[in-house]
C-alpha cells in the first residue's frame, strides 16, 4: 500500500524528536506549532500507529517512534546524496531563485533579468514562500539561492538549523520593521500620529499560515490585547493582493521601508514603528560547496542595494 508521506513529513518528525517539544521543534524550523502539530498527526495517522507520548512536560518516542526514527534517518541520508542533481547540469548562467513575500526581492529580479534579456537563450524561476519554504526549495534544487527574513535575534539559531542541512548562509541587511498603510488613509489625512495602537480599530492584513508573521509573534507588548479586542484581521497568501488591499482600504500591515513601485503602483507608504527593538534579518542561503553563477552574484548584489 502506498504511503502519503514525503521527505518534510520525516524532517519534521525528527527535529521533533531530537528537541523533545512540538514547540521548540515549531520555531526551529520556522513553521507554526498547530502546522506542526498537524504534520506529525497526518504522520501517525498514515503510519497507523503512534509516534511520540505526549505530556505537560513535552513528547518522548513510543517504542514505534524509536523505530520509524531510524528508518527516517536512514531515508534522509540517503536523499541527501542524490539531492540537486538538476543544478549540476543546469546552464550555469540561469537564474533560479526563491524568496519571501517582499517586493524590494522581487524587483531585483526584474532588473537582473531585464539586464539579461538579449542573452541566446534563458530560463529564469521566480518562487515565492514563507522562509520554511524558500529553505525547501533550495534544499530539493529547485532553486539555486533563496532570500529570506527572519527576527534578527534568531540568527545564532537559524544558522544552526542551515549548517545541519549542509546549506550555508550569509547575512544581507538588518531592517526596521514599518507599518504599510495607504497615502489615503484617514490618520495620513488627519495628520495624526501612525502608531500601532492608533491603527487598532481599523483592519490588518496579515500572510495565510506564516510563523514569521510580526504582527503576532515580534510586537507582543506594542500590540497586547488588540487581537482579542478586534477582529479586523484579513490574512492573505499573496504580496499583489495584500498591496492592492492596502491602496484601496484603511487596512494596514507590516513590512519594512519603501520598495521602487510602492508609491506609483499601490499610493502606499512606509512608516516606521515608534519604539520598536526589533529588526528584520536578510539573508540568503546556498548549498555548501555549491558556486554561484554571475547572474546569481549580481542579483544578490543588488538585492543588499535595496535593502540598505
Amino acid at each position: 500500500m502506498p504511503y502519503n508521506i514525503n521527505l518534510k513529513h520525516l524532517e519534521c518528525f525528527i527535529k521533533v524528536a531530537q528537541l523533545g517539544s512540538i514547540n521548540k521543534a515549531a520555531q526551529a524550523l520556522f513553521i507554526s506549532q498547530p502546522h506542526l502539530g498537524k504534520i506529525i498527526h497526518d504522520l501517525e495517522n498514515e503510519m497507523g500507529y503512534l509516534l511520540l507520548n505526549r505530556s505537560n512536560q513535552g513528547v518522548t518516542l513510543t517504542p514505534e517512534g524509536e523505530e520509524f526514527l531510524k528508518h527516517a534517518a536512514r531515508v534522509l541520508e540517503e536523499m541527501n546524496c542524490l539531492r540537486r542533481p538538476s543544478i549540476k547540469t543546469a546552464e550555469f548562467n540561469h537564474l533560479s531563485v526563491s524568496m519571501t513575500k517582499f517586493s524590494h526581492v522581487m524587483e531585483s529580479f526584474i532588473e537582473v533579468v531585464l539586464n539579461h534579456q538579449d542573452q541566446p537563450s534563458f530560463s529564469h524561476r521566480l518562487y515565492e514562500g514563507n522562509a520554511e519554504e524558500v529553505i525547501d526549495d533550495v534544499l530539493s534544487g529547485r532553486a539555486t539561492v533563496g532570500v529570506f527574513h527572519f527576527d534578527s535575534k534568531r540568527r545564532r539559531e537559524m544558522e544552526k538549523l542551515l549548517s545541519s542541512q549542509r546549506m550555508v548562509y550569509r547575512s544581507l541587511a538588518y531592517v526596521e520593521p514599518h507599518i504599510v498603510i495607504s497615502k489615503n488613509h484617514p490618520l495620513v489625512r488627519q495628520h495624526k500620529p501612525i502608531t500601532l495602537q492608533a491603527l487598532a480599530p481599523y483592519g490588518m492584513i496579515r500572510y495565510l499560515g506564516q510563523y514569521d508573521d510580526l504582527a503576532h509573534n515580534l510586537f507582543e507588548t506594542q500590540l497586547q490585547g488588540m487581537e482579542s479586542n478586534n477582529s479586523k484581521v484579513i490574512y492573505l497568501s499573496n504580496r499583489q493582493s495584500l498591496m492592492r488591499l492596502i491602496s484601496v482600504s484603511d487596512f494596514y500591515s507590516i513590512g519594512i521601508h519603501d520598495f521602487e513601485m510602492q508609491d506609483a503602483g499601490y499610493k502606499a507608504m512606509s512608516v516606521p514603528i515608534s519604539g520598536c527593538d526589533f529588526m528584520f534579518e536578510f539573508g540568503y542561503v546556498k548549498m555548501e560547496g555549491e558556486p554561484l553563477s554571475d547572474i546569481t552574484q549580481e542579483f544578490i548584489k543588488n538585492v543588499k542595494a535595496r535593502l540598505n
